[in-house]
């Protein structure tokens, strides 16, 4: 069995990791848990789970050569040496214990890339989860997230041996557009840390982080807990035709990561109007906020809520956005989409990109005038059954914690030996109980 490390796991998906772990367990794998930061330490100790203990200090030489202005360019001289002290340990950690594979999980940070370039530079294979392009998936890849990924670097014309499933992308349109939620597996009870420890590692946080930083360290905790449901507000698409302008938050890591100078909102929804003025949409926009509520204004146009991102993508003329997930929807609707970062779907065939937002009019008119239907269906079907597990990230059922077991056994070694298990790919509803797996089988 394999020795598998769930390097800096999220406190906030503390319910994810927690049925994983215990199904890989089940499978007779050792797994460790790897957080770096001091409140996650203290959270996963008081969960019962076994962390694994880097030594107080390695050898600096040993990491003499690692691209440090690479792995956390932004980092102040003091912060860097504690940095380079930390890939020391971790060095000296993974020399010792030798893992197969190291696990990262939705963040994008200083402490994710140096974990998985630790962890390649030791020979152990690194496999990446995280919020995926559609509702309750996790994206999948060895490489990345998002404009990391090693899909992203793709082509549509890669994907011309995949044999498109057409019940399988319109099953994900409707689940999507239905905003569907799976059947949870029931929560694990959280252990909250004393306040006497919580205050210790506050105070270590704001020494390396800042006071913000370590006065939110204080109810880290907190995030692992279930969130509370909210009221939702009414709202209405424009009349047809429109152009769906997805808007997303400045500290969206795929904004942060994945886009060069990127846009404001006011910019972005400037160039959409206009544009939509060229196409004859007289001006029409549907504009999706990234979190504010329907009824404020962006340039004078009324915001819809994150919720009607699918609706508003389906049902566009096109969508222009930087990287928004849900414009994935847009392209399973047939609907022209134009970027202005990297992105997952960003494949050249299947979505248009545009240079920068002086270009977004141009690239709408291109990405109506030129359509490739039958690429993009291909590169659709690969990237939702080879590139995403079917499980929440939020609320897990058995059917996709199995999926990232699978995912994971695939990349161990002695792949072959073990009893097999079944995934079914797919939404859980409108799929029907069972149907024809990759090679003629049956998948439920």
């Amino acid at each position: 069995m394999g020795h598998v490390v769930l390097g800096a796991p999220p406190v906030a998906r503390y319910h994810l990791h927690e049925r994983l772990l215990r199904a890989l367990r089940q499978r007779g794998h050792r797994v460790s848990l790897l957080p770096l930061a001091p409140a996650e330490v203290t959270f996963w100790r008081h969960q019962g789970e076994y962390l694994a203990r880097l030594p107080a200090n390695g050898a600096r030489e040993a990491v003499a050569n690692w691209p440090f202005d690479d792995l956390a360019p932004a980092r102040r001289h003091g912060r860097r040496r504690r940095f380079a002290d930390r890939a020391a340990a971790l060095a000296a950690w993974l020399g010792a214990e030798r893992p197969d594979l190291m696990v990262l999980h939705q963040r994008r940070d200083d402490d994710a890339a140096l974990l998985h370039f630790a962890a390649r530079a030791h020979g152990c294979r690194t496999l990446w989860f995280g919020d995926g392009l559609l509702p309750h998936t996790l994206q999948c890849d060895e490489r990345g997230l998002d404009g990391d990924a090693a899909a992203a670097a793709r082509r549509a014309d890669d994907f011309r041996v995949v044999r498109p499933d057409r019940e399988l992308l319109a099953a994900c349109l409707t689940h999507a557009l239905a905003q569907a939620a799976p059947f949870a597996l029931p929560r694990a009870a959280i252990h909250v840390p004393p306040l006497a420890e919580r205050v210790h590692d506050a105070m270590a946080t704001a020494q390396t982080d800042g006071l913000t930083a370590g006065w939110a360290s204080l109810r880290a905790f907190a995030a692992a807990l279930p969130s509370t449901p909210t009221k939702a507000a009414p709202w209405r698409l424009p009349a047809s035709p429109f152009l769906t302008v997805l808007l997303q938050a400045t500290d969206d890591p795929r904004v942060v990561r994945d886009a060069v100078q990127p846009a404001t909102a006011t910019e972005l929804v400037a160039a959409a109007a206009a544009a939509s003025r060229a196409l004859g949409c007289d001006g029409r926009l549907a504009v999706v906020a990234a979190e504010a509520p329907a009824g404020r204004l962006v340039a004078g146009h009324a915001l819809l809520p994150a919720r009607a991102a699918g609706l508003a993508a389906a049902t566009g003329l096109a969508v222009a956005t930087i990287n928004h997930p849900m414009a994935s929807v847009a392209l399973l609707a047939g609907t022209p989409v134009v970027h202005l970062g990297r992105a997952l779907y960003g494949m050249r065939g299947v979505a248009n990109a545009a240079a920068d937002v002086g270009d977004l009019g141009a690239g709408l008119a291109r990405a109506l005038a030129h359509d490739h239907p039958a690429l993009r269906t291909r590169a659709l079907t690969w990237l939702f059954t080879h590139g995403h597990v079917w499980c929440s990230a939020t609320a897990p059922d058995h059917n996709g914690i199995v999926g990232m077991v699978m995912a994971i056994e695939a990349r161990l070694p002695g792949a072959g030996a073990r009893q097999p298990l079944r995934h079914r790919r797919g939404p859980p509803w409108p799929l029907a109980p069972a149907r024809p797996g990759p090679h003629g089988d049956r998948t439920n």
